[in-house]
């Protein structure tokens, strides 16, 4: 107890809490906004100067799973198209079974490889009005999930996430334990 009737002691005590307890809130605060940008990976984005909420990625990717499990299962019976139907399969089961943002972006890369291969197979083979019809429908489905993905805003937002942070909060930055957003590719 004499050591803190040492009023110089119990100034630097003082001042050690009260940098502890900053760093301790700069981080949480920082995490939580980590967290609200990758809630915008599967809420999606809200563009204020359009007064709008741009979907998030995360429903572009699971119509493009959807349109991989029909369009696999419309043609798994195709004798020319079986090999590329059964690697659409796969690949829609790798994005499933994806968990981060940054597994579900390796699992995208793939089915969009697995896609594209099947587009370019199925345009090289005779196939019937039907068939073609199916085809250029399940195309139009991708290539639109496809490029909403390519537009959104959600990695712009992951690299500015900390625009509106202070000159102290830059600073302090690399001794708090922080995990910035997940960005889907970039």
């Amino acid at each position: 107890m004499r050591l803190l009737g040492n009023r110089k002691i119990a100034v630097l005590i003082t001042i050690f809490v009260i940098i502890l307890a900053t760093l301790f809130g700069i981080g949480r605060s920082l995490n939580r906004l980590a967290r609200d940008v990758e809630a915008m990976f599967y809420d999606g984005v809200y563009l204020e100067r359009d007064r709008f909420t741009q979907p998030g990625i995360n429903s572009h990717l699971e119509n493009i799973t959807q349109a991989a499990l029909d369009c696999s299962s419309v043609f798994a019976s195709h004798a020319e198209l079986s090999k590329e139907s059964e690697g659409l399969m796969l690949a829609r089961r790798d994005m499933l079974e994806a968990g981060s943002i940054s597994e579900k972006y390796a699992a995208y890369e793939i089915i969009v490889k697995a896609f594209s291969e099947f587009i370019s197979k199925a345009n090289a083979v005779e196939l019937s009005d039907r068939d073609f019809s199916s085809v250029a429908q399940y195309t139009d489905t991708f290539t639109g999930a496809k490029g909403a993905i390519e537009s959104s805003s959600y990695n712009a937002k992951v690299r500015s996430y900390m625009d509106d942070a202070s000159f102290i909060v830059f600073f302090l930055k690399p001794f708090l334990f922080v995990n910035p957003p997940q960005a889907f590719g970039d």
